[in-house]
């Protein structure tokens, strides 16, 4: 049997050229496969990332955007000495070889700056407060003295010219004023009245007087709405007679009927007053 017949007519030879016909294929397709993947992949092709760095969102699209990358945010957080909304870590690293068509992830400063809210300082001395607010990210930009019998004890925490209390939000790094006690508390000063005032203007009228504001108490709980709050009960009562740097406690209310009414506890504060006195 000759070449030609053994192909054509010998099962051995239709077996053997299927095989062989079965091997060029595959080797076909694995070739083609191996050219489409360097041509999807840019085998051999990369691209040197910029420092991204330092830049706004919109500015690293454009430098990204001439290597044929983009950038995509993966997180926010907020760091107090960086530029709101810019980019503070990238991921690739600056300069790393990356294939174009390829995410770079980035990390923003926030947009915003971060709140933070004053906690109680009544009755802590001036170390201790400071202490605490710059723990928080905030500031002493200066201290007044008032009139108090106690010593440098903290008064009153005030931001551009308003008094805080405990609750109130202001921005981290923020440079605040410590009002706290001279210890020259001696002299005796009238209560000046304070109810249907908000907190605000009590404040200053209580200091004016050389006194200082109290427990401040809430009939319901205020959620940003401060300003709507009266002043409807105080202790001690207007017109009574205390020693400068005396603290006065006060009552809020949004129920404006409420300052009509009379409390039996103030009578009996103010039937003891006059016996002390």
């Amino acid at each position: 049997m000759d070449i030609k017949e053994f192909w054509k007519e010998s099962f051995v030879g239709f077996i053997i050229k299927n095989l062989l016909v079965a091997i060029a294929i595959f080797v076909a397709l694995a070739w083609g496969t191996l050219i489409a993947i360097d041509f999807y992949t840019h085998h051999g092709q990369a691209e040197i990332i910029p420092d991204l760095r330092g830049m706004y969102v919109e500015e690293a699209e454009v430098a990204l955007a001439k290597h044929g990358l983009f950038p995509q945010i993966i997180d926010s957080v907020y760091v107090r000495d960086k530029k709101l909304g810019t980019i503070i870590e990238q991921i690739p690293p600056a300069n790393s070889s990356v294939k174009r068509n390829r995410a770079i992830y980035i990390i923003i400063n926030s947009r915003q700056v971060r709140q933070v809210s004053i906690p109680d300082l009544s009755d802590v001395s001036y170390r201790q407060g400071e202490a605490i607010l710059k723990s928080l990210g905030l500031s002493i930009g200066s201290v007044e003295y008032s009139p108090s019998e106690y010593k440098d004890l903290v008064i009153d925490v005030k931001y551009k010219g308003r008094s805080l209390y405990m609750g109130s939000r202001i921005p981290e790094g923020s440079s605040l004023e410590l009002v706290v006690g001279n210890g020259l508390g001696d002299s005796s000063v009238v209560v000046p009245a304070i109810k249907g005032l908000n907190l605000d203007d009590a404040q200053k009228r209580i200091l004016n007087a050389t006194l200082v504001i109290g427990a401040t108490n809430y009939d319901v709980p205020p959620s940003g709405n401060e300003s709507d709050y009266v002043i409807y009960r105080q202790l001690p009562a207007a017109g009574s007679t205390l020693s400068a740097g005396s603290h006065i406690d006060v009552w809020l209310s949004t129920d404006k009927t409420l300052l009509n009414k009379t409390f039996d506890e103030d009578k009996k504060q103010d039937s003891s007053d006059e016996q002390f006195f």
